[in-house]
C-alpha cells in the first residue's frame, strides 16, 4: 500500500510485453535488428493484468475516488462504463467519481484501445481492484471502530456499524489518496450482506462531457495552445509512393510572417512554421515541394494481387479457415443452390474531427498533446524520431471526435514534433479533410465467391467459400518506417494469417461440408483496421447467400436460419426470435406487397456479441433510389454496463450500416485516392437516417463488445430487403442504381 500518486514500475519483461514485441512472433527478428539501432515502436498489445489496476483507483481524503481510465475515449463512453464499475464496487455516486484521461507518465502502458475490447477486457480487473480498496477501507474501519470486518456492511460512501451509524469513506483516509499495490492482498471475499440496487452497473449515466460537448466547450487535439505556441502544416505526398524531391526554404522564409521551412528528403517531410496558422497556405505555395510520382501506374495495377479469380483458378489461397467433411454425397434431384461473386469497396474513417497535435520539444522533455488510440506507441514513435529516451516524452491523449480503428497512430503528431524541434517553441498542426482522406489507411476491398447447397427440407449441405482482400489488423506494420518494419510484415506475411481480414468469415451455420480458404495480400495501398475489421464484408456475404438459399428452399428466411444453426448458437437464434417479434416478422414478411419490403440478417462478433436486424426499405423507380426506413436491432453484448450508451453504439452502427450499402466508397484514380471531402465520399445525412427500435438482451454474462457489433447485421438486413422489393440481389457494396434498377 502506498499513499500518493507513486504508480508502480511494470518491470522489463512486462514493457516488452505490453509494447508489442511479444506478438506475431517478431521478437528474434527484433532482437537481430536492434544492434543497428533501427527497431521501429510497434503498437501496445497486450491486456491488463490483474494487478495494474490497484493504481489506477485511488481514494481521496474527501471520500470521492479519482480514476485513471488508460482507455481511449471517442465517443464510445469506454470510461464512463468503467467510472461505473468502480463506483458499483464502492457504492459511489456519479458525481464521488472524478473520471481522468492520464497521461502516459501516470500509468504504465496498457493495450490499445481497439476491437471494442474495454469493457470486455477491464471490467474484470477494474472491478477486482476497486473491490480491493474497499476491502482495505473495510478493514480501516474495522480497526478504528474495534469491530470484525464482517460486521460492517458496505454502503452508500462508506460502511454501516451494527447500531446503524455511518462509517464514511473520508474518516478513513488523511493526507494523501490512498493507493493500493501488487501486495494488498487476495481477491475480495464474496459478500452477501451487499446491496445490489446500489450499484452503479446498469444504470444509464450521462456522460460527464456530453454537455460541453453539445455546446462547444469540449477541448479536442486543435483546442490545446500553449505559451508562445506557433502554427505548422506539412506538404503531404501528392499521390502514394510518392518521394520528396525537395523544396524551396529561402522562398518559404522570406514571407513577412513565417518563422522556418524544413526540407528533409530523406524522410519525405517537408513543413513550414508560422505565427498565424492564416499564413501557413501561402508559406507552402512558396516552398514548392517537389514529388516524384510512381511512373506508369494506375490504380488498378496497385491492386493487382488482390485477384480473386486468378486465386481460384490456381488454387492458390493462402490460409483455410474451415475444411471439414467431404465431396462423397450425392446430390438429390431437387437440391438446391446457390453461386454467386460478392464484392466490397475499399472505405474511409471519415472521422468528424480532423487530426491535429501540438507538440512542445524542449531540451530535457517532449510534450505532445493529441488524439490516439495508442498513446504508448505514439510516444515510443516519436521518441525514436528525435533521437530522445522514452521515459523524457509524455503524451497527452485527447478526446477524438471518432476513430474507428483509424486512430492508432498520429501523423500531426510526429509532424508537430519534428516543427517543433526545429524552431524550439510549441508548435501546433492542423490537418485538413482532404489530409485526413489521402493520408490514412483504409478498408481494403474484398471479393468473395460461394457456392453453397441445400436440401428441398431445407437443410443445408455444402458450403464452399473462397475470398481474398489485404492484411487488416497488420495492415499499417509495412508504413511504420525502417527497414525492420518491412522484415517484420514480410515475416507475418510468410509465417501467420491475418485474423482481422477474417474475422466474421467463419459461420454460425452447420453443413456436412464446409470449406473457406481466403488470402490476405499486402498492397502498395495502405490498408489497416477500420470498424469491425473483416465482419461487415464478410457477414454480409454470409447473410446474403442463407437469404438466397432460404428462397430457394421457398422457407421463411428467419425459420431457414433458425433450423440450419449449430449446435451452440443459442443466444444467436435468441437475438433472431427477438428481432422477429419486436419488427412483427410473420412467414412472408420479407415479401414486398408494394415498393415496401423487409430483410432479415444476424450474425455474432468476434463470436462473444450476437445481434440480429431487420430492415425496412422503399424503393422508388422513378428516382432510382433506395431509402432505409426502419431497422429493428436487438443485440446481446453480455451484462450492459450503461444501456443508453450501447443503445447509442448500436445506432451508430446502424446508420454505418446504412451508409455501408448506399453510399460509402474509396476508389483510386491512378495512384491517387478519388475522393478527398465529403462532397465526393458520401456519408449518411440526418435526413436520410431511418427510425430505429433496439433491444438489449438483458444478461448475466461478462460483458463483450458494442462499439462495432451491430454492423454485421444491417447491411445484409438491407440488402436483403431490397432483394425483397425489387427481385434483384444485391452482389455488391455500396449497391449501383443499376443494380436495383436495371435498364429495361
Amino acid at each position: 500500500m502506498t499513499d500518493g500518486r507513486t504508480l508502480a514500475d511494470p518491470g522489463r519483461r512486462r514493457l516488452l510485453r505490453l509494447t508489442g514485441w511479444a506478438a506475431a512472433g517478431v521478437a528474434v527478428a527484433a532482437a537481430a535488428w536492434s544492434a543497428r539501432g533501427a527497431v521501429p515502436a510497434m503498437p501496445t498489445l497486450a491486456g491488463p493484468e490483474p494487478d495494474e489496476a490497484l493504481t489506477w483507483i485511488q481514494m481521496l481524503p474527501d471520500g470521492r475516488v479519482r480514476f485513471f481510465c488508460p482507455r481511449a475515449e471517442m465517443g464510445q463512453g469506454a470510461g464512463l462504463g468503467l467510472s461505473q464499475v468502480v463506483a458499483g464496487e464502492l457504492i459511489l455516486t456519479q458525481q464521488e467519481v472524478e473520471l481522468v484521461r492520464p497521461d502516459t507518465s501516470q500509468v504504465p502502458p496498457c493495450m490499445l484501445t481497439v476491437g471494442s475490447d474495454s469493457l470486455r477486457l477491464f471490467f474484470g480487473p477494474v472491478s477486482r481492484a476497486a473491490a480491493l480498496l474497499r476491502e482495505h477501507l473495510r478493514d480501516r474501519a474495522a480497526a478504528a471502530e474495534a469491530l470484525a470486518p464482517g460486521d460492517l456492511a458496505p454502503a452508500m460512501g462508506g460502511f454501516t456499524r451494527p447500531d446503524g451509524a455511518h462509517v464514511p469513506y473520508a474518516a478513513l483516509v488523511s493526507g494523501d489518496p490512498l493507493v493500493l499495490d501488487a501486495d494488498a492482498g487476495p481477491p475480495p471475499r464474496d459478500d452477501p450482506a451487499r446491496d445490489g440496487t446500489a450499484s452503479a452497473v446498469g444504470a444509464a449515466w450521462a456522460h460527464p462531457e456530453l454537455e460541453d460537448i453539445v455546446t462547444g466547450r469540449a477541448i479536442y487535439s486543435r483546442d490545446v495552445a500553449r505559451e508562445g505556441m506557433l502554427y505548422g502544416a506539412v506538404a503531404h505526398p501528392p499521390s502514394l509512393g510518392a518521394r520528396l524531391q525537395g523544396g524551396d526554404r529561402l522562398a518559404a522564409r522570406s514571407l513577412p510572417g513565417v518563422i522556418d521551412a524544413v526540407v528533409d528528403t530523406g524522410a519525405d517531410f517537408a513543413g513550414v512554421v508560422a505565427h498565424d496558422p492564416f499564413l501557413l497556405v501561402r508559406a507552402l505555395e512558396a516552398l514548392g515541394a517537389r514529388w516524384a510520382e510512381p511512373a506508369g501506374a494506375e490504380g488498378k495495377d496497385l491492386l493487382r494481387e488482390v485477384d480473386l479469380a486468378r486465386l481460384r483458378k490456381a488454387g492458390d489461397f493462402e490460409h483455410v479457415l474451415v475444411d471439414e467433411g467431404s465431396d462423397d454425397r450425392t446430390d438429390a434431384p431437387d437440391d438446391r443452390a446457390a453461386s454467386a461473386m460478392f464484392t466490397t469497396a475499399m472505405a474511409a474513417h471519415a472521422a468528424m474531427e480532423p487530426r491535429a497535435a501540438v507538440a512542445d520539444v524542449r531540451a530535457d522533455k517532449v510534450e505532445i498533446w493529441c488524439g490516439t488510440q495508442d498513446p504508448y506507441f505514439v510516444r515510443a514513435r516519436i521518441a525514436s524520431l528525435l533521437g530522445r529516451a522514452t521515459e523524457s516524452v509524455v503524451i497527452h491523449p485527447q478526446r477524438m471526435g471518432g476513430a474507428f480503428g483509424g486512430r492508432v497512430a498520429c501523423g500531426a503528431a510526429e509532424q508537430a514534433a519534428r516543427l517543433s524541434a526545429a524552431v524550439g517553441r510549441p508548435v501546433r498542426v492542423q490537418w485538413s479533410r482532404e489530409d485526413e482522406f489521402r493520408n490514412g489507411y483504409m478498408q481494403p476491398p474484398f471479393a468473395h465467391r460461394v457456392s453453397a447447397r441445400v436440401t428441398a427440407e431445407g437443410r443445408l449441405t455444402s458450403w464452399k467459400q473462397d475470398f481474398v482482400s489485404a492484411p487488416i489488423t497488420t495492415g499499417p506494420v509495412s508504413a511504420l518506417g525502417g527497414g525492420l518494419s518491412r522484415v517484420i510484415a514480410a515475416g507475418i506475411d510468410r509465417f501467420s494469417s491475418d485474423a482481422g481480414t477474417a474475422r466474421g468469415a467463419v459461420h454460425p451455420y452447420a453443413a456436412a461440408t464446409r470449406r473457406i480458404r481466403y488470402s490476405d495480400i499486402r498492397t502498395p495501398v495502405p490498408f489497416g483496421p477500420w470498424r469491425g475489421l473483416g465482419a461487415g464484408p464478410n457477414t454480409f456475404v454470409t447473410e446474403c447467400v442463407m437469404d438466397e438459399l432460404a428462397e430457394a428452399a421457398a422457407m421463411d428466411p428467419c425459420a431457414f436460419r433458425l433450423r440450419n444453426f449449430a449446435p451452440g448458437q443459442e443466444r444467436l437464434a435468441h437475438v433472431l426470435n427477438r428481432v422477429a417479434a419486436l419488427s412483427g416478422w410473420r412467414k412472408g414478411t420479407g415479401r414486398a406487397t408494394s415498393a415496401t419490403a423487409r430483410g432479415i440478417a444476424c450474425g455474432s462478433y468476434k463470436g462473444m456479441t450476437h445481434v440480429a436486424a431487420v430492415a425496412e426499405v422503399e424503393t422508388v423507380p422513378a428516382r432510382r433510389e433506395v431509402r432505409v426506413r426502419k431497422v429493428w436491432c436487438v443485440q446481446d453484448c453480455g451484462r450492459v454496463v450503461n444501456p443508453d450508451q450501447v443503445r447509442a453504439m448500436v445506432m451508430g452502427n446502424i446508420v454505418w450500416g446504412c451508409g455501408m450499402v448506399l453510399r460509402e466508397r474509396l476508389t483510386l484514380e491512378g495512384t491517387r485516392i478519388a475522393q478527398d471531402n465529403f462532397d465526393t465520399y458520401e456519408i449518411m445525412r440526418n435526413e436520410d437516417c431511418p427510425e430505429v427500435e433496439i433491444e438489449l438482451v438483458p444478461s448475466e454474462e461478462p460483458p463483450a463488445g458494442a462499439g462495432e457489433s451491430a454492423l454485421v447485421a444491417v447491411a445484409p438486413a438491407i440488402a436483403n430487403a431490397v432483394h425483397a422489393a425489387t427481385g434483384q440481389r444485391i452482389r455488391r457494396l455500396p449497391l449501383r442504381a443499376e443494380d436495383v434498377f436495371p435498364e429495361p
